[in-house]
């Protein structure tokens, strides 16, 4: 009985060292926001783009097909260019890959244009990555 006793003591113990020494070890994984397109859809709707909506609308009011001036109002191009150095800044506070979805929605949605003005505007929108120096360079749409 007492040989039980005995293994019964260390086994007891052996399973209380066990517990003790044993812990469990939780890892949060998220996914990447190129698979999480809810991510992007929460930049587009917090970041309204309200300073590449100005610059894109100024640029088109004041510049032609070519990017080339029609008018020679200086504060006007100084708040154009005011209003893409804050476009700029918008894009950098999104992830890269919602940008051009950002820049294509705030066109379509935001400025209410349709066929030929949507595609000149579009046109505009597609570039001004590059012009922020950003990746991507240029939105495909």
């Amino acid at each position: 009985m007492g040989k039980i006793s005995l293994v019964a003591a260390l086994l007891l113990c052996l399973l209380a060292f066990a517990n003790a020494n044993t812990f469990s070890v939780t890892v949060a994984v998220t996914e990447d926001n190129i698979d999480n397109p809810q991510s992007c859809q929460e930049q587009i709707q917090s970041q309204k783009l309200n300073h590449c909506r100005m610059y894109i609308s100024r640029s088109h009011q004041h510049f032609n097909d070519e990017l080339s001036m029609v008018t020679d109002d200086d504060h006007e191009i100084n708040q154009a260019q005011e209003h893409l150095q804050q476009c700029c800044q918008e894009l950098r506070n999104m992830d890269t890959q919602c940008r051009c979805p950002a820049l294509k929605k705030m066109v379509m949605q935001d400025c209410g244009r349709q066929g030929e003005e949507a595609q000149r505007m579009l046109g505009k929108a597609r570039y001004i990555p590059r012009m922020c120096n950003i990746q991507p360079t240029q939105c495909s749409f």
